[in-house]
Protein backbone atom coordinates (compact mmCIF):
# COMPACT_ATOMS: atom_id res chain seq x y z
CA UNK A 1 0.00 0.00 0.00
CA UNK A 2 1.56 3.27 -1.15
CA UNK A 3 -0.67 5.55 0.93
CA UNK A 4 1.75 5.49 3.85
CA UNK A 5 4.73 6.68 1.78
CA UNK A 6 2.86 8.81 -0.73
CA UNK A 7 3.88 12.16 0.80
CA UNK A 8 7.60 11.44 0.67
CA UNK A 9 7.39 10.10 -2.89
CA UNK A 10 5.45 13.13 -4.07
CA UNK A 11 7.87 15.52 -2.33
CA UNK A 12 10.80 13.83 -4.09
CA UNK A 13 9.00 14.10 -7.43
CA UNK A 14 8.21 17.78 -6.95
CA UNK A 15 11.81 18.38 -5.87
CA UNK A 16 13.13 16.68 -9.01
CA UNK A 17 10.96 18.86 -11.25
CA UNK A 18 11.95 22.00 -9.34
CA UNK A 19 15.63 21.12 -9.69
CA UNK A 20 15.17 20.29 -13.39
CA UNK A 21 13.50 23.67 -13.92
CA UNK A 22 16.47 25.45 -12.35
CA UNK A 23 18.89 23.47 -14.56
CA UNK A 24 16.91 24.40 -17.69
CA UNK A 25 16.86 28.08 -16.67
CA UNK A 26 20.62 27.99 -16.11
CA UNK A 27 21.16 26.27 -19.46
CA UNK A 28 18.93 28.87 -21.13
CA UNK A 29 21.20 31.61 -19.76
CA UNK A 30 24.44 29.77 -20.57
CA UNK A 31 23.88 28.77 -24.20
CA UNK A 32 23.43 32.32 -25.59
CA UNK A 33 26.64 33.38 -23.82
CA UNK A 34 28.76 30.66 -25.46
CA UNK A 35 31.21 31.48 -28.21
CA UNK A 36 33.24 29.32 -30.56
CA UNK A 37 36.97 29.88 -30.81
CA UNK A 38 37.42 28.76 -34.40
CA UNK A 39 41.23 28.79 -34.34
CA UNK A 40 41.26 26.42 -31.37
CA UNK A 41 38.64 24.22 -33.00
CA UNK A 42 40.76 24.02 -36.16
CA UNK A 43 43.87 23.22 -34.10
CA UNK A 44 42.03 20.40 -32.30
CA UNK A 45 40.77 19.01 -35.60
CA UNK A 46 44.28 19.13 -37.07
CA UNK A 47 45.83 17.34 -34.08
CA UNK A 48 43.15 14.66 -33.77
CA UNK A 49 42.60 13.60 -37.41
CA UNK A 50 38.92 13.93 -36.63
CA UNK A 51 37.86 13.33 -40.25
CA UNK A 52 39.90 10.16 -40.74
CA UNK A 53 36.77 7.99 -40.79
CA UNK A 54 35.58 9.80 -43.91
CA UNK A 55 38.85 8.83 -45.60
CA UNK A 56 38.10 5.18 -44.81
CA UNK A 57 34.49 5.53 -45.98
CA UNK A 58 35.65 7.16 -49.22
CA UNK A 59 38.15 4.36 -49.83
CA UNK A 60 35.32 1.84 -49.49
CA UNK A 61 33.08 3.79 -51.89
CA UNK A 62 35.67 5.00 -54.42
CA UNK A 63 38.37 2.33 -54.33
CA UNK A 64 36.12 -0.67 -53.63
CA UNK A 65 38.07 -1.69 -50.53
CA UNK A 66 36.73 -3.70 -47.64
CA UNK A 67 36.10 -1.78 -44.43
CA UNK A 68 39.00 -3.61 -42.80
CA UNK A 69 41.43 -2.58 -45.56
CA UNK A 70 40.15 1.00 -45.65
CA UNK A 71 40.40 1.42 -41.88
CA UNK A 72 43.86 -0.13 -41.83
CA UNK A 73 45.09 2.42 -44.40
CA UNK A 74 43.34 5.24 -42.56
CA UNK A 75 44.92 4.19 -39.25
CA UNK A 76 48.41 4.03 -40.78
CA UNK A 77 47.85 7.47 -42.33
CA UNK A 78 46.62 8.96 -39.04
CA UNK A 79 49.57 7.55 -37.09
CA UNK A 80 52.00 8.93 -39.67
CA UNK A 81 50.59 12.47 -39.73
CA UNK A 82 50.31 12.60 -35.94
CA UNK A 83 53.89 11.35 -35.68
CA UNK A 84 55.01 14.11 -38.05
CA UNK A 85 52.86 16.70 -36.24
CA UNK A 86 50.94 17.45 -39.44
CA UNK A 87 47.31 18.24 -40.10
CA UNK A 88 45.52 15.39 -41.85
CA UNK A 89 45.04 17.42 -45.03
CA UNK A 90 48.86 17.63 -45.30
CA UNK A 91 49.19 13.83 -45.13
CA UNK A 92 48.67 12.81 -48.75
CA UNK A 93 52.21 11.40 -49.08
CA UNK A 94 51.70 9.27 -45.96
CA UNK A 95 48.33 8.12 -47.29
CA UNK A 96 49.71 7.24 -50.74
CA UNK A 97 52.56 5.28 -49.15
CA UNK A 98 50.21 3.41 -46.77
CA UNK A 99 47.83 2.61 -49.62
CA UNK A 100 50.53 1.27 -51.90
CA UNK A 101 52.25 -0.74 -49.14
CA UNK A 102 48.94 -2.28 -48.08
CA UNK A 103 47.41 -3.02 -51.50
CA UNK A 104 50.49 -3.17 -53.72
CA UNK A 105 48.97 -0.64 -56.13
CA UNK A 106 48.64 3.14 -56.22
CA UNK A 107 45.45 4.81 -55.04
CA UNK A 108 43.04 6.34 -57.56
CA UNK A 109 42.42 9.17 -55.07
CA UNK A 110 44.36 12.26 -56.15
CA UNK A 111 45.95 14.71 -53.75
CA UNK A 112 43.16 17.24 -54.41
CA UNK A 113 40.53 14.54 -53.83
CA UNK A 114 42.32 13.50 -50.62
CA UNK A 115 42.33 17.08 -49.31
CA UNK A 116 38.64 17.46 -50.16
CA UNK A 117 37.79 14.09 -48.59
CA UNK A 118 39.40 14.87 -45.23
CA UNK A 119 38.11 18.45 -45.01
CA UNK A 120 35.70 19.16 -42.15
CA UNK A 121 33.27 20.76 -44.61
CA UNK A 122 33.10 17.55 -46.65
CA UNK A 123 32.81 15.46 -43.49
CA UNK A 124 29.65 17.39 -42.56
CA UNK A 125 28.23 17.65 -46.08
CA UNK A 126 28.29 13.92 -46.89
CA UNK A 127 26.32 13.02 -43.77
CA UNK A 128 22.88 13.61 -45.27
CA UNK A 129 20.93 10.98 -43.32
CA UNK A 130 18.27 12.02 -40.80
CA UNK A 131 20.02 13.42 -37.73
CA UNK A 132 23.29 13.94 -39.61
CA UNK A 133 25.12 17.26 -39.43
CA UNK A 134 24.60 18.31 -43.07
CA UNK A 135 22.38 21.41 -43.33
CA UNK A 136 19.54 19.65 -45.17
CA UNK A 137 19.55 16.75 -42.69
CA UNK A 138 19.62 19.16 -39.74
CA UNK A 139 16.70 21.13 -41.21
CA UNK A 140 14.69 17.93 -41.60
CA UNK A 141 15.47 16.81 -38.03
CA UNK A 142 14.68 20.23 -36.58
CA UNK A 143 11.37 20.35 -38.44
CA UNK A 144 10.49 16.95 -37.00
CA UNK A 145 11.42 18.11 -33.49
CA UNK A 146 9.40 21.32 -33.94
CA UNK A 147 6.38 19.19 -34.85
CA UNK A 148 6.84 17.04 -31.76
CA UNK A 149 7.33 20.14 -29.60
CA UNK A 150 4.17 21.70 -31.01
CA UNK A 151 2.21 18.55 -30.18
CA UNK A 152 3.64 18.45 -26.65
CA UNK A 153 2.87 22.14 -26.12
CA UNK A 154 -0.74 21.62 -27.25
CA UNK A 155 -1.03 18.65 -24.89
CA UNK A 156 0.41 20.70 -22.01
CA UNK A 157 -2.06 23.52 -22.76
CA UNK A 158 -4.97 21.04 -22.76
CA UNK A 159 -3.74 19.59 -19.47
CA UNK A 160 -3.52 23.07 -17.95
CA UNK A 161 -7.05 23.91 -19.14
CA UNK A 162 -8.30 20.63 -17.65
CA UNK A 163 -6.58 21.42 -14.33
CA UNK A 164 -8.00 24.95 -14.28
CA UNK A 165 -11.50 23.64 -15.06
CA UNK A 166 -11.14 20.94 -12.38
CA UNK A 167 -10.08 23.53 -9.79
CA UNK A 168 -13.06 25.70 -10.68
CA UNK A 169 -15.43 22.72 -10.51
CA UNK A 170 -13.99 21.79 -7.11
CA UNK A 171 -14.37 25.36 -5.86
CA UNK A 172 -17.93 25.60 -7.14
CA UNK A 173 -18.85 22.25 -5.60
CA UNK A 174 -17.30 23.22 -2.26
CA UNK A 175 -19.06 26.63 -2.32
CA UNK A 176 -22.39 24.86 -3.00
CA UNK A 177 -21.77 22.49 -0.07
CA UNK A 178 -21.04 25.43 2.25
CA UNK A 179 -24.29 27.12 1.26
CA UNK A 180 -26.41 24.02 1.82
Amino acid sequence: DMNDAEGEVQQAGYGAFESGGRVLALLGALVPALSIQSRQVQAHMDKSCITITELADTLVREEGLSFRQAHEIAAITAKAVIGQNLALDKGFASFARAFEETLKRPAKLSQADFIQTVSPQNFVEVRQCFGGPAPAAMDKALESYRGKLSGLMAKAKNNQLFQDKSKQTLKNTFDNLKRN
